[in-house]
């Protein structure tokens, strides 16, 4: 038997675990689930559970000494979990709720005030968890949907084994629709496919459901889950029926750009630039890739290397590498490839600098990668070479992305790497997950 405390000052809150499948499992003998006060520890003269802050600030924080006291008594097993549920914890996730389900006991402490003395998660704590990006009164919530999550997977909690495993996130893969009687309701009918009985075309058809709601609600997911030829097959069938949308290209800026004395320069193409920019780009799905240099002997290095692997020996050697770089325009200045995209689209499109600093036009990668989705206009994302584009330039801009950080204070990637990485924070599958935290 799983046991599970919750530390809470409103015990109350927490009637809807005593029914559905939670009561099941306890009535089972599955759980055993024990709703405590903290004000039961605080002793019978004051009866506080909270203090002002040290330093000085707003609001009031949880006292350790009730805690400590709590976890002392409730304690069963040395290796008991003991849980507080934070808007500052890690993600909590059906991973995590698995990890959970194994443990002989777990012990939830609820944060309320502006939260709980560090001493208590310094000490005691063996895991801090938030329930998502958002911030809720306290912590009952949380523990409640994490005690859930946790005694629905215990082995007899659901009533058929296979349930649990079927679910939404068990293999990293949203769950197919499901339907039931009446086969017509209202002008929407079950699925042919469901009601003849070949059991081989269901399992394709729900397969291919799962993938498709993955791919439309969270394709974050995909990077995760194991996916087979039969998968791949599938999901690339999904996006080759998607119609084209305005679509977005690149841009890399040799001209106006800064050097290290904050001088305006004209900076020198590297062939990696040309090379590695253009296979992200159509790796990402990017409509073309803007050279923008306006020396005269540079753009004619540029287009002798264009020559070999388009046209030459190179793009027959390697058609993979003459796909790429077909995608390459050269012009000289921003202006000419902005009427480029206009030429094609009939729309200016929005120019998304980006940079290694803070500006105030800042936008984070979730959001920018919502506003690309839902825009009805193409995009330019400007890369800078040399130490960035210029201030005023900066100025002429519509957004710009937040800058790509890394573990420490160095920040000097070059623009090659950063062009990947921010590619795949707006468009690859990990993108639209990614935690702006880091």
């Amino acid at each position: 038997m799983m046991r599970i405390d919750i530390l809470t000052l409103f015990p109350e809150m927490f009637a809807p675990l005593e029914h559905s499948i939670v009561a099941r499992a306890a009535k089972k003998g599955l759980v055993e689930l024990n709703v405590k006060n903290i004000r039961d520890y605080t002793g019978p003269k004051h009866g506080l559970t909270d203090d002002k802050l040290y330093g000085g600030g707003a609001g009031m924080v949880m006292k350790p000494e009730p805690l400590f006291e709590a976890i002392e008594d409730l304690r069963r097993t040395p290796n008991a979990r003991v849980v507080i549920t934070s808007p500052a914890g890690r993600k909590f996730d059906q991973r995590a709720a698995e990890e959970l389900s194994r443990a002989e006991q777990i012990i939830f402490i609820c944060g309320h005030y502006e939260g709980i003395d560090q001493r208590v998660e310094d000490a005691l704590a063996t895991d801090v968890y938030s329930v998502g990006d958002y911030v809720l009164t306290g912590g009952e919530l949380p523990a409640m949907i994490m005690s859930d999550a946790v005694i629905r997977l215990l082995p007899g909690a659901l009533g058929h084994d296979e349930s649990s495993q079927e679910e939404s996130f068990s293999e990293n893969l949203l769950e197919y629709p499901q339907y039931t009687r009446p086969p017509e309701f209202n002008g929407m009918k079950v699925p042919e496919v469901l009601q003849e009985g070949n059991h081989q075309h269901i399992r394709r058809w729900r397969r291919e459901q799962s993938l498709r709601r993955t791919l439309e609600r969270r394709p974050d997911l995909l990077s995760r889950a194991y996916l087979t030829d039969e998968d791949k097959q599938i999901l690339d069938d999904i996006r080759a029926e998607r119609p084209e949308g305005p679509g977005v290209w690149l841009s890399l800026i040799h001209y106006p750009v800064y050097n290290k004395k904050h001088e305006v320069i004209n900076t020198s193409v590297t062939n990696l630039d040309i090379h590695d920019i253009a296979r992200a780009s159509l790796t990402f799905g990017l409509r073309g890739y803007y050279l923008v240099q306006p020396a005269e002997d540079q753009k004619k290095l540029i287009n002798t290397l264009l020559e070999h692997w388009q046209h030459g020996f190179g793009a027959r050697y390697n058609p993979d590498r003459q796909s790429a770089l077909n995608h390459i325009t050269v012009c000289d200045s921003i202006a000419a490839a902005v009427r480029g995209i206009e030429e094609q689209t009939g729309q200016k499109p929005l120019l998304i600098a980006t940079s290694a600093k803070a500006h105030p036009k800042m936008r984070d990668y979730s959001t920018m990668r919502r506003m690309i989705a839902e825009s009805d206009r193409p995009c330019l994302l400007l890369f800078g070479t040399g130490w960035g584009l210029t201030d005023e330039l900066m100025d002429t801009v519509d957004y710009v992305l937040r800058p790509v950080y890394g573990a420490g204070a160095y920040n000097h990637l070059s623009v090659r790497s950063a062009v990947s990485i921010v590619l795949d924070r707006l468009f690859g599958e990990g993108g639209a997950h990614f935690d702006e935290r880091f």
